[in-house]
């Protein structure tokens, strides 16, 4: 297994979010620690439905870059909603370097998803387009508003 990425600086977040607005990582080169750490940066910084847009702008344009059609609204806002919640509990008492090195450590495995949503759900059709609220359990706190 290879060594889990721990940034040094907010200085390495931010380049990490330039990078990934700007379309200058491949494919294989933005894997979900760097989803984490983009959406974190978002929601340290703005309100957190302007988060979610930014992100959702940013990943339509990346995957439109890429000629892709890989835009998942229910996954994406899973994930921003865990995030945001990670964030709030965190307090960002700490350096947001620190927090983002916890958060990538702490939801590394993408399968945490179907703790919450079944398969069918989360990969319908449907759930692509929209927002779907999970249907194995609920999350914690809804943190953005739709």
């Amino acid at each position: 297994m290879a060594p889990r990425v721990k940034y040094k600086d907010e200085r390495e977040l931010e380049e990490v979010v330039k990078k990934f607005e700007n379309c200058e990582y491949g494919l294989a080169e933005f894997p979900h620690a760097r989803h984490l750490t983009v959406a974190a940066w978002y929601l340290s910084r703005l309100p957190a439905g302007e988060a979610m847009a930014a992100m959702r702008r940013s990943l339509l344009r990346f995957t439109e870059h890429h000629k892709k059609q890989g835009y998942h609204e229910t996954i994406t806002r899973f994930w921003m909603e865990l995030v945001a919640g990670f964030l709030s509990e965190d307090g960002m008492d700490r350096p947001l370097v620190d927090s983002v090195n916890a958060l990538v450590e702490d939801y590394s495995n993408k399968d945490i998803i179907f703790a919450y949503y079944s398969r069918d759900r989360v990969m319908s059709e449907v759930a692509k387009q929209e927002w779907l609220e999970p249907d194995v359990k609920p999350l914690p706190r809804a943190q953005l508003s739709a």
